[in-house]
């Protein structure tokens, strides 16, 4: 008997290695298909059962955790079994026949694929674990660690689906002229991702930052969560986190603050023309010179940057740990302002002086006039 779980079409006419898959393809994609459709009904009879839940609370703290919340998953599950069964029946699936052939066969998958993922996550604690002393013994840092975990994750993964098709009847040398031929179709369609993936091997190999550095990217700027085969996360100073595709990030300036262990403070102040510039200069060493955070104490440098067209602009420069270079700049610009206040140092600011000739009356034109 003809029913849907037969390949529409004369599996005769494709190549012997393709033909003698091509029914158990098409049951799989019928299968698929199915379970997208119950996944789907069990999604939507879950949000209204939260729905009409969340209308009997008027606190929505209330509604988690009650009688409704707990039910909604369960209603999925149910209408999940109902649905994929139902089709299964009607699309002439033979539940017992699976039961008697295919049962082993689906248990020994089943089994592959958990032990996998219990392969791989063990893997992934491990290496995460081991990256802790390895950074402290070897430079190793976290970056690196966290990368290498998540490809090493997704090869195991990928073999041991591909062992657990072979359960099924699916000879290995097929199923890798499938992978292939799927590959090269992913790779059309999935380009942007692809690029990504290999911008995200070449951030690992080259290591321009690593997880805890500051960076700026572009026009953004944060401190380094992780970074994944495929994206990077990005915590902004009001702690917004911002992912960034790879192909984003390596495709972009990279400034990283934290790659050296010190930095070089930079900071001008503008003092008003009268001021006794050897006197604020002096003002300008001490306070650098009594920062504990401020290294080398001989590199200090003060001088006059410019003549501006109402100050004049000294320059101060000093090296300061990395790390806590905003904190320092902020110590200093504010204890130069308090020193000028206590030493009689004028910090001057823009102003405007119009002259006006005896005998000139001002008038205005009648467009200002009217305007008013």
């Amino acid at each position: 008997m003809t029913t849907l779980l037969t390949p529409p079409f004369d599996v005769s006419v494709l190549p012997p290695a393709l033909a003698a898959i091509a029914p158990q393809v098409w049951m799989g994609f019928i299968l698929i298909s199915l379970i997208l459709i119950a996944y789907f009904a069990g999604y939507l009879f879950k949000r209204f059962v939260r729905a009409f839940g969340r209308r009997t609370y008027k606190d929505s703290d209330l509604f988690l955790g009650s009688s409704w919340d707990l039910a909604a998953p369960l209603t999925q599950l149910l209408v999940f079994l109902a649905v994929f069964t139902g089709g299964a029946e009607l699309v002439g699936f033979d539940f017992g026949h699976v039961l008697v052939n295919f049962w082993p066969k689906a248990l020994a998958g089943l089994v592959i694929i958990g032990g996998a993922v219990l392969l791989a996550t063990w893997l992934n604690r491990s290496l995460r674990a081991y990256g802790e002393p390895a950074n402290a013994r070897h430079r190793v840092d976290d970056t690196l660690i966290n990368f290498s975990a998540a490809i090493i994750r997704y090869l195991i993964l990928g073999i041991a689906i591909l062992m657990a098709m072979t359960q099924f009847g699916f000879a290995p040398g097929s199923l890798i002229a499938i992978v292939g031929a799927a590959g090269l179709a992913i790779a059309l369609a999935l380009q942007d991702t692809l690029k990504a993936v290999a911008a995200g091997f070449m951030l690992a190999a080259f290591r321009p930052f690593k997880i805890g550095d500051w960076v700026e990217i572009g026009e953004r700027e944060g401190e380094v969560m992780n970074i994944t085969p495929f994206n990077t996360a990005i915590r902004q100073v009001d702690n917004k986190v911002m992912l960034l595709t790879n192909d984003q990030v390596w495709g972009d300036a990279i400034i990283n603050h934290n790659r050296l262990p010190r930095r070089r403070l930079n900071l001008f102040f503008g003092v008003h023309y009268d001021t006794d510039l050897d006197h604020a200069l002096e003002v300008l060493t001490s306070i650098a010179d009594a920062h504990d955070r401020v290294l080398q104490k001989s590199d200090i440098w003060v001088g006059v940057h410019e003549l501006g067209d109402w100050a004049i602009t000294l320059r101060l420069r000093a090296w300061v740990p990395g790390r806590e270079f905003v904190q320092v700049r902020a110590d200093i610009t504010k204890a130069v302002k308090q020193r000028f206040d206590a030493e009689g140092i004028e910090i001057p600011y823009p102003h405007q002086v119009e002259m006006v000739k005896e005998g000139i009356e001002l008038k205005r034109t009648p467009e200002k006039a009217g305007e008013d």
